[in-house]
């Protein structure tokens, strides 16, 4: 049973309409931080329970562009948190929307920002699910794709950079 007892009123920062045009800020921004800090407090799999029904409408959007700038920003940063935070974003984002395949994208990001930071995709994609305890099974899904149908390329994206350093940019 989890201890951790989540704030319905924290996530309201994941709310769309306060997220105008996030996907393109500069990174890092302050909403990255403050999503972040928030994904931190699911610690296990009631958390994540509580925090899919705690997503307003529409918020796995704002997830889903919180987890694609997060690969860039471990990246750029050779940062595993930014990555375990963003992989967090994305379960949670498939978990909640209407269409599942929405997040792959930002999956194919964060499986290859693991590689290029030198940790193991696979084993953070399962310690992630391992972390909701066992409610994260799209991970698992992800990882049973084949190379090409994970990789950035057949997601519509590509590696890059923009004025303040690395980050992986859409190509279409």
């Amino acid at each position: 049973m989890s201890t951790v007892i989540l704030q319905e009123r924290s996530f309201t920062i994941l709310e769309p309409r306060r997220n105008i045009n996030y996907g393109r800020d500069e990174l890092p921004s302050a909403r990255d931080g403050q999503i972040r800090d928030l994904l931190f407090e699911v610690v296990d799999g009631e958390a994540f329970d509580q925090a899919a029904v705690f997503v307003p409408r529409a918020g796995d959007r704002v997830l889903t562009a919180f987890a694609e700038r997060a690969a860039s920003i471990a990246v750029r940063h050779q940062d595993a948190r930014e990555l375990r935070a963003g992989i967090l974003a994305v379960a949670i984002a498939q978990t909640i929307t209407d269409d599942p395949r929405d997040p792959l994208p930002a999956m194919a990001l964060l499986y290859r920002a693991a590689v290029m930071i030198g940790h193991d995709p696979d084993a953070e994609f399962r310690a992630a699910n391992e972390l909701t305890d066992g409610r994260a099974g799209g991970l698992l899904a992800f990882l049973r794709r084949s190379p090409e149908d994970r990789s950035i390329e057949a997601m519509g994206f590509e590696e890059g950079n923009d004025k303040q350093g690395f980050r992986f940019l859409n190509n279409w």
